[in-house]
């Protein structure tokens, strides 16, 4: 029993030492386990540092030696802020228009697409876009050929009807690439695989990765770099990625099939004279012999028929058949002229409509054919620029008519002003056979102030402005037979227009001298009676042949009169002078 009991005691002692070993054993592993969680993140830090710093000199390193691999983005390149956003690129030159892009089709606005083939015109009233050339006129079709709205967009598919051109469309950003001249290129080969960057250095961002066989546009080789243009972007590459390889190439023109003939002019082979005639009612017709009594020279004469009447483009006709045939039998081609002064129409009206541009250029023609006439005058003053693009279309319409039935077709023009370009005379000298400068009311009581109305200065300037648009054979000088007396009284200024007869005159009565004055060419008197101051700048023999002289230097292809009756006789004699009969 006693045994049994001690036994018993060594068990549990035993069991404590066993209980309190392993106590010990637990302590000592949960010690280390400790440690190495508060060395953990230590290790972790360190690890982080360790590769920060590793990325650092990295970008150290490559920052001082390597290439960068930064890109440049390619609408950022050319400052395009949306993703409708394009460039335009006509014979080398970026265009600050935009084109419109529509399920892929390319459209130019129209202004784009007439400064590449000036014939394009669109009526806004009734729906028409129109290319007229020489000969024909072609209408597009809506929805393919154009697109109406505030601005109208012109196929460049249509366009290239018309015009000989190549193009490229590249997108993403889409980029429009247009020539309308061949010109010459060199491409050079790439050798392996590199990078184009927006400049000549490694740490330039990347505007386009080169495949090894791409051949882009060299156009300026350097030392180490060379400046090339790919898909329209100009960029740079080093020079060990090129093969050395150059190819020169041509780009060439295609389309343009449906591009009209040339005009064929219809000019005379002698100067011409000219003659206004002013006829204001059908009875002065009879006057036409005393209107030429005193002529000598002049081969056409040009007596104010016709008016437009109506918005419609009917006309108000006072023309005569015999009226002709007294001309064709003193040698007289006649050019009758057309007028917008009737104060029952809008010249803007009938010229935006093509109905109505379509009446009036046929009934011009009607009355041509019925009176035997050898040209047309046109003569449209006051018109508004806004009507500028509709005056230049009727021109192209009715000229196709003019040369059809061998009419010539004459312009009449004031003397060239920053204002009145939208009269358009380059697109005269195209289309029409004749220019003519009117060439005088220099001073008007528009100008407020007392004036010559055709000073030597502003003739030569008008003619020399005209010259720029309009081949010198095309142009027709315009000088005045009368001049204007100016009058102030009492702080009112007034002017009366005189013949040179009636001017002579004024002056004789007065007792009045009139002396040269170098710098108008004129002779010019002034005085005062009865408290009123007079001045007068006179259109003589003298001063007709200042003006013929500057006329002749530039080789013009005649000269005008506004108007006849208002002449001397001794300026016929001048005008021969310069512009022999027959010459």
């Amino acid at each position: 029993m006693r045994e049994s009991r001690e036994t018993q005691r060594q068990l549990r002692e035993r069991a404590r030492r066993f209980e309190a070993e392993d106590n010990r054993r637990q302590h000592r592993i949960r010690r280390r386990k400790k440690k190495k969680s508060n060395k953990l993140p230590l290790v972790i830090a360190a690890l982080v540092i360790a590769a920060i710093a590793v990325i650092l000199l990295g970008n150290v390193i490559m920052e001082e030696l390597g290439s960068s691999r930064e890109r440049q983005d390619i609408a950022s390149y050319f400052d395009l802020t949306s993703p409708d956003d394009n460039v335009l690129i006509i014979n080398g030159e970026r265009s600050e228009e935009k084109a419109m892009i529509q399920n892929g089709t390319v459209y130019l606005p129209i202004r784009v697409a007439n400064s590449l083939y000036d014939n394009f015109y669109y009526d806004s009233i009734e729906g028409h876009l129109l290319v007229t050339g020489a000969t024909r006129t072609t209408e597009g079709v809506q929805g393919s050929d154009y697109i109406p709205g505030d601005t109208v967009y012109i196929s460049l598919a249509f366009l290239n009807r018309f015009c000989p051109m190549s193009y490229e469309i590249y997108e993403e950003p889409y980029r429009i690439v247009i020539a309308t001249t061949a010109m010459n290129t060199e491409k050079i080969g790439i050798a392996d695989d590199t990078v184009m960057r927006v400049s000549a250095d490694k740490k330039s961002p990347i505007l386009y990765d080169l495949e090894k066989g791409a051949a882009p546009e060299l156009l300026e080789s350097g030392e180490n770099w060379s400046r090339v243009r790919y898909q329209a972007v100009d960029g740079y590459v080093e020079n060990k990625a090129l093969d050395g390889n150059r190819t020169a190439m041509t780009v060439s023109l295609s389309g343009g099939n449906e591009a009209d003939a040339d005009y064929q002019r219809i000019l005379r082979q002698h100067k011409i004279v000219m003659g206004f005639h002013n006829i204001a009612v059908a009875d002065a017709n009879a006057y036409f012999a005393d209107a030429t009594a005193n002529v000598k020279g002049m081969n056409v004469i040009a007596p104010t028929w016709l008016s437009m009447s109506d918005n419609e483009g009917h006309l108000n006709d006072i023309g005569s058949a015999e009226y002709v045939n007294r001309a064709h039998e003193k040698g007289y081609e006649v050019w009758a002229v057309v007028d917008n002064f009737s104060p029952d129409m809008d010249s803007n009206e009938v010229l935006s409509r093509t109905s109505a541009r379509a009446v009036l250029e046929q009934e011009l023609i009607e009355r041509a054919k019925t009176y035997g006439l050898d040209g047309i005058n046109i003569d449209f003053e006051q018109l508004k620029g806004e009507t500028g693009d509709d005056f230049a279309q009727f021109l192209r319409e009715l000229s196709i008519l003019t040369r059809a039935n061998g009419l010539v077709l004459s312009v009449d023009n004031y003397v060239p002003q920053d204002y009145t370009g939208f009269y358009r005379r380059d697109i005269q000298g195209r289309v029409a056979d004749y220019v003519v400068i009117m060439g005088y009311d220099e001073h008007t009581m528009a100008s407020n102030e007392a004036g010559s109305v055709a000073s030597l200065g502003f003739v030569t300037q008008g003619i020399e402005d005209t010259l720029k648009e309009v081949p010198a054979a095309q142009v027709i000088n315009a000088i005045p037979f009368y001049t204007r007396k100016w009058a102030f009284e009492e702080g009112v200024l007034s002017c009366e227009s005189l013949g040179m007869t009636d001017a002579r005159a004024f002056l004789a009565d007065n007792g009045v001298q009139a002396s040269w004055d170098a710098e108008t060419c004129q002779n010019y008197a002034s005085f005062e009676k009865n408290g009123v101051l007079y001045s007068i700048w006179l259109e003589d023999a003298e001063s007709i042949s200042s003006k013929l002289a500057v006329m002749a230097s530039h080789d013009l292809g005649g000269v005008a009169c506004w108007k006849l009756t208002q002449e001397t006789p001794d300026i016929w004699d001048m005008i021969t002078t310069y512009y022999p009969v027959g010459q």
